[in-house]
């Protein structure tokens, strides 16, 4: 038999909202983002610019969030990538060009990381013009700071000294250029970081140390990452006392590929919605970053960056809106379908009943078929009155069990009644007959 159209529409709504439901709530699980317990920011050594910004970063972190954030203190760019890879940490700074980033994935670049060539004043400027350093080549023969073993800046002075030449020529040492106001035997230091490090600022601004210019043209030319720079005049009094030429790569900020979405959002936020540019005034703004993001960037920055501007407070409330609409609209969607579901478990429980009380009936129906064969032939009265009080008896059980409204509604239970009725008018009257009769 067709079934009714509205049937056949509520089959389909219900499978409708059950592809709604799941399309819903696989949209809310792989939105749904968490944050690790605890923020760990690798930095760099205590004292340097990396490790002044992640305190910077943490204390905005703490402002936006009830996730405790720490600090972490390490020798630089290669130590960050492999506590990040490994799960010791969950953001870090590193120089770009200066380690390998897969696995990772760029959350911002953060500032310009400068090549700066320290050497001693006295080598600059004292004993005969022959014997002075005037450029990077004079540095043969000299004992160098590179860096602390696997930091960005160790990678950078490799390449600066094997363009010059001076691999081999010239002693390397890793340790930190803050070495040079305690160790004599320093004779320069080739540091790559940002103008504003603060031990960079003491050592400069002494009065012992000069620096040398690099050529920019050649060293952009040949690494990919480095960029032509101008250190101006008097970046620390008194030094330089001339503008100098250089190159700088990016500070990146950087994360593991499989990082929470939201822990994105909240360092972009952290980094060009707080206070980050006030402390540090070489940070990039939110447009000069996007106008140096590289490939690797994460795709929550892409979003973040987008033509719309979606920047600000506004943005995030919104998201948070659009992934909790989808969240109760799943909720809506599951309320619904465990109704509908309980409906049609209650309708079939209905009709399953509404059958067995149509069984019973059918069952009456032939009992009072069988009185009416029975009194047909039947004259004697005991035996007829016994035949009424079986059909009343019927009637009686027919109506006490009998009692789904719909089946009380049903024509089939009509015809039993009147059947009844017409069978116990029946046999009243001819027990009247064969009484007159007798």
């Amino acid at each position: 038999m067709t079934q009714p159209l509205s049937r056949i529409l509520r089959k389909w709504f219900a499978w409708l909202m059950a592809l709604v439901l799941v399309m819903s709530l696989a949209t809310w699980f792989f939105m749904r983002d968490t944050l690790p317990p605890v923020i760990r920011i690798g930095t760099a050594v205590e004292g340097g610019l990396y490790y002044e910004e992640g305190l910077s970063v943490q204390e905005a972190l703490d402002r936006r969030t009830s996730h405790p954030t720490l600090v972490v203190e390490t020798s630089g760019s290669q130590d960050n990538c492999d506590r990040l890879r490994a799960g010791e940490i969950d953001v870090a700074i590193v120089q770009g060009g200066s380690v390998s980033l897969d696995g990772l994935a760029i959350v911002t670049p953060l500032h310009h990381d400068v090549v700066h060539v320290v050497v001693r004043n006295e080598l600059l400027h004292a004993g005969p013009p022959e014997d002075r350093v005037t450029s990077i080549a004079d540095l043969a023969g000299k004992q160098i700071s590179i860096g602390l073993e696997g930091s960005g800046m160790e990678k950078s002075a490799r390449d600066i000294l094997a363009h010059y030449n001076l691999l081999g020529k010239s002693t390397l040492r890793e340790v930190h250029f803050t070495d040079l106001q305690t160790d004599d035997s320093l004779d320069a230091a080739v540091v790559t970081t940002g103008v504003e490090n603060g031990d960079l600022r003491k050592v400069l601004s002494s009065g012992e140390f000069g620096l040398l210019s690099v050529d920019s043209a050649a060293l952009a030319r040949r690494y990919r990452h480095f960029d032509a720079y101008e250190v101006p005049k008097n970046m620390w009094p008194p030094a330089p006392d001339r503008a100098v030429s250089s190159v700088a790569t990016s500070a990146l900020v950087v994360v593991r590929d499989d990082a929470s979405d939201k822990l994105v959002r909240l360092l972009l936020d952290s980094l060009f919605e707080d206070n980050l540019m006030s402390h540090f005034s070489t940070v990039f703004a939110p447009q000069e970053a996007r106008d140096l993001a590289p490939a690797r960037l994460h795709p929550v920055t892409r979003r973040y960056h987008d033509p719309f501007g979606q920047y600000g407070v506004m943005h995030t409330v919104l998201e948070g809106l659009a992934a909790g609409k989808e969240l109760l609209f799943a909720l809506g969607a599951a309320v619904y379908l465990a109704w509908d579901r309980w409906r049609r478990l209650k309708e079939k429980e209905n009709q399953q009943q509404i059958r067995r009380q149509k069984e019973r009936l059918d069952a009456f129906l032939e009992q009072t078929l069988a009185i009416e064969r029975k009194q047909m032939t039947e004259d004697d009265v005991d035996q007829l009155k016994r035949l009424l009080d079986e059909v009343t008896d019927i009637k009686l059980r027919a109506l006490t069990n009998l009692t789904h409204e719909d089946l009380r509604g049903d024509r089939t239970f009509s015809i039993f009644l009147m059947q009844c009725a017409n069978l116990i008018s029946k046999i009243q009257r001819k027990i009247g007959s064969t009484k007159s009769g007798k």
